[in-house]
């Protein structure tokens, strides 16, 4: 399944070619004037997210949409969805996730601040499915998050994206709190492109290669079939201090410790990322289509991990006190504790050689310091795949109803394995140990069943109203598969000396955790808007869903839009949402190695339902609440055209986690009695609640222009994004101040973003501002460490020279300035030179190069 394809790409090509031949006619219709017009034309701006009309378009929406098009994706360094968004949607924003588990291989993006998994994603107007990891350990608002894989996405593929920046619940169900992306796949029926780009940043490393490409066809004259690949290779990139602790050790003498960093805090390495998608249209009637699209793709990831010090991490090196010296631990491999090992002593950071040499010698000791005397650091790394397939039918009737039915199945699959670490329950293998585990696999899988009828009806007083109703049928799984033997294998005899349960920093899933569970819904909705007037747009939307595990909701939607005058009108929305937990969130296990004042600790997560979660008050999770109001004004000054829009966001019963509670040896008796066999290695555990209200509000500022400028053209487009949040309710003993913190300022109060675009003759030039304010940051999650990195502005420009009809060569920078975040004051105790939560990352400037060939 994650066989080396970077060949494929080339493949991929010829294959469609041979598959499709030339001679199939470019699609037509005719409309209603006999006038022929290209099966994939549409209407400027026509946007389907946030409206049931047919004909309504981002201009004239009630609530504000942001059409983005494919190419602002395209003349961007990276290939990223997640940072190619976060640099032209100033409310959204997206963290590099160093030595965050899963988090580093699908990185949680927030929208306005609020948790990823209250946006609610759309590709061609259909539901996406969501990503098989849960952010374990992402900070602030991303914490227990499931979201969509949007890296999945290449630009290439993409015709537009549409930006609801407006609660939705009401309308497309679930999670539509903060707002909904819905990606616009291309349409082609002729002609490709072929883009090639490498880069890598001022420091030297994170070098990037990739290449992308579309092809579209006709089918016969009354369809059309795209196809769109990218492959990318990503080197990992380094912005390390050595450690304090590592210092000490190689001052000591100690030849072993990795130098110059003995952890590595950067981005990860990724191989062989590949991705394709196709999009197929057909017409079997004059007014009726056929229609499927969908995805394949798979990617590995491998990041860093924690520094395990020879002498002080718990449960693998560090020992007793004893007279007041601290110790290494010795494993006493008889079963019956007669070996009589020796004490090894650490003083002035060096452990007593003589001591050691006594315990190489002897067949009834172990210590891992024998096989790492400098320690050592793992590595996580993840083989990613995600697949999906949505097809349908949809048309006009006879009667003038519009229909649209549809199904869907998406899969999300991720397997982690950890490698230069070890299982302290192997010992007796002694330096044999393995030091290469697979440490299990978490599978989502969503299916989706959709009928939706739209029509314009015609009351007796004149009155046009589009009503639209429809239905919906949803079952989202999640499957937890256990890990080899080796990684969660216990040996009585050594837990009870308190070595370390599992593969050490991502212990494996046993069988006792595997399984699956399922989240059932039924939906049923109505959604009117109408024209009262030449000047007053009403609409409304009511939905019902019924979730068997979490009960009944009914969400609504009112908005409207009067027009002042040509050049001015004024918009808004009052709306209800929901978030329905998942069945990953309701039912996950796992066990995960923080950095907590300056020492790591193994941190349980456990399900709500578990004993000891319920007795650190714990309870069954029940669905986010939310209300959302947005009031804008749209307005025209000659060339320039700006947007103004307000909003108010309120989520009760907010899904987040829990702060750490310690385990007492009565708790852990407890965990031991339930079947938690590796409850001896844990020092506390964490748990999903219910348990915050919050409230997010903001002014989104959006103006553009076009003008002519030194013998070429030039457009200019300025966004702007000031957000304030306030966690308005919690429960403080399950939210830490630090983590209300997180909560409240871990993303800019201020982001801008100013694009110029200009073209003249064969060049055309981009340069982009994006401004960044400060922001709370916690290395390490460690509260004493919190500081606040100043504000940024980072320049990107480009430039491109068109050599014929055919050929592009393009140049550009991203972070001209080579801008930093910021120092963390304490950045030597794990030697994180910069915050974990940067929103622009801590690599500094990136250089690339691209040539495209289109035709």
């Amino acid at each position: 399944m994650f066989s080396k394809i970077p060949h494929i790409f080339i493949k991929f090509i010829c294959l469609i070619a041979l598959l499709l031949p030339g001679s199939l006619l470019f699609a037509q219709d005719e409309n209603d004037e006999g006038q022929v017009v290209s099966a994939n034309t549409q209407m400027e701006e026509v946007t389907v997210v946030g409206s049931r009309r047919l004909d309504r378009s981002a201009a004239d929406s009630p609530v504000p949409v942001d059409v983005l098009q494919g190419d602002e994706f395209l003349a961007q360094g990276g290939n990223d969805m997640d940072d190619l968004l976060a640099a032209l949607v100033p409310s959204y924003n997206v963290a590099i996730e160093p030595i965050s588990d899963a988090a580093t291989f699908i990185r949680p993006a927030v929208l306005r601040s609020l948790s990823p998994d209250s946006t609610l994603v759309l590709v061609n107007g259909k539901r996406r499915h969501r990503a098989a990891v849960i952010a374990l350990l992402g900070a602030g608002a991303s914490g227990g998050a499931q979201a969509p894989d949007l890296s999945v996405i290449p630009a290439v593929a993409i015709e537009r994206v549409e930006v609801l920046r407006d609660g939705a619940s009401s309308q497309y169900g679930s999670d539509a709190i903060a707002g909904i992306m819905n990606f616009v796949l291309r349409e082609e029926t002729e002609g490709f492109l072929v883009d090639f780009k490498t880069g890598q940043y001022f420091e030297g490393d994170g070098s990037q290669i990739s290449i992308a490409s579309y092809i579209g066809f006709p089918l016969s004259d009354v369809g059309f079939a795209t196809f769109a690949a990218e492959w990318k290779e990503q080197d990992a990139t380094s912005r390390s201090a050595q450690r304090n602790d590592a210092k000490d050790l190689i001052d000591a003498g100690n030849r072993d410790v990795r130098t110059p960093a003995a952890q590595i805090w950067g981005s990860p390495d990724i191989y062989d990322d590949f991705k394709i998608w196709a999009n197929v249209g057909v017409e079997f009637s004059d007014n009726s289509e056929a229609y499927a699209f969908g995805n394949w793709a798979e990617r590995e990831v491998v990041g860093g991990f924690y520094y395990r010090n020879p002498h002080t991490r718990g449960g693998v090196f560090r020992g007793d006190v004893v007279d007041g010296f601290n110790t290494v631990k010795v494993a006493d491999l008889t079963g019956d504790m007669s070996g009589n090992c020796p004490v090894v002593r650490i003083v002035d950071h060096v452990a007593d050689p003589d001591a050691l040499a006594a315990i190489r010698n002897d067949p009834n000791c172990y210590s891992l310091i024998e096989k790492f005397p400098g320690g050592f650091t793992p590595n996580f790394g993840g083989q990613i795949a995600d697949l999906s397939l949505v097809g349908g039918v949809r048309g006009m009737m006879e009667n003038g109803w519009y229909y649209d039915l549809s199904a869907s199945i998406g899969r999300s699959y991720a397997l982690f394995y950890i490698f230069n670490t070890i299982n302290p329950q192997l010992l007796s293998l002694r330096n044999d140990i393995p030091v290469h585990y697979e440490s299990g696999a978490y599978t989502e899988t969503d299916r989706v069943f959709n009928f939706d009828m739209s029509k314009p009806l015609v009351l007796d007083n004149g009155l046009t109203v589009n009503f639209a109703w429809g239905f919906e049928q949803r079952r989202d799984s999640f499957r937890i598969s256990n890990g080899e033997p080796n990684s969660y294998f216990i040996d009585p005899n050594l837990a009870a000396q308190g070595f370390g349960i599992g593969s050490n920093g991502f212990p494996g899933f046993p069988p006792t955790d595997a399984g699956i569970n399922s989240v059932d819904s039924t939906a049923f909705y109505i959604d009117l808007e109408s024209d009262v007037s030449d000047t007053l747009l009403l609409g409304g939307a009511l939905r019902y869903e019924n979730y068997p595990d979490y009960g009944n909701t009914l969400d609504g939607k009112f908005t409207g839009r009067i027009e002042i005058n040509s050049n001015a009108a004024i918009r808004g929305a009052i709306s209800t949402g929901f978030r329905v937990p998942t069945a990953g969130q309701a039912n996950l296990r796992n066990v995960t190695t923080e950095f907590n004042m300056g020492m790591l600790a193994d941190i349980a997560t456990l399900p709500p339902t578990n004993p000891i979660a319920i007795q650190k008050g714990a309870e069954a999770l029940t669905p986010e609440i939310s209300t959302n109001t947005t009031i804008g004004v749209i307005a025209s000054f000659g060339r320039i055209d700006v947007t103004v829009d307000w909003y108010n966001i309120e989520v009760e019963d907010r899904i987040a986690f829990t702060s750490r509670f310690h385990l007492t040896d009565a708790d852990i008796q407890a965990l031991l009695a339930a079947g938690v066999a590796d409850a001896t290695s844990f020092s506390s555990v964490r748990f999903l609640s219910n348990q915050q209200t919050l409230r997010t509000s903001g002014i989104d500022i959006v103006a553009t222009t076009q003008f002519e400028f030194a013998g070429g053209n030039s457009n200019l487009a300025v966004a702007a994004n000031f957000n304030d949040v306030e966690l308005e309710t919690y429960n403080p003993e399950f939210t830490s101040e630090n983590r209300k913190n997180q909560i409240e300022d871990g993303q800019p109060v201020t982001r801008i973003t100013a694009t110029w675009n200009h073209s003249m003759n064969q060049f055309n030039a981009m340069v982009r501002l994006r401004y960044y304010g400060e922001y709370y940051d916690t290395p390490t999650n460690d509260p004493d460490a919190a500081y606040y990195p100043e504000a940024v502005a980072l320049w990107d420009a480009e430039i491109s020279y068109v050599m014929n009809d055919e050929l592009t060569i393009t140049g550009g920078m991203q972070n001209i300035t080579d801008v930093y975040p910021s120092e963390n004051p304490n950045g030597n105790i794990a030697g994180l030179l910069y915050g974990e939560q940067s929103p622009y990352g801590f690599n500094g400037g990136y250089l690339y190069g691209r040539i495209t060939w289109q035709r």
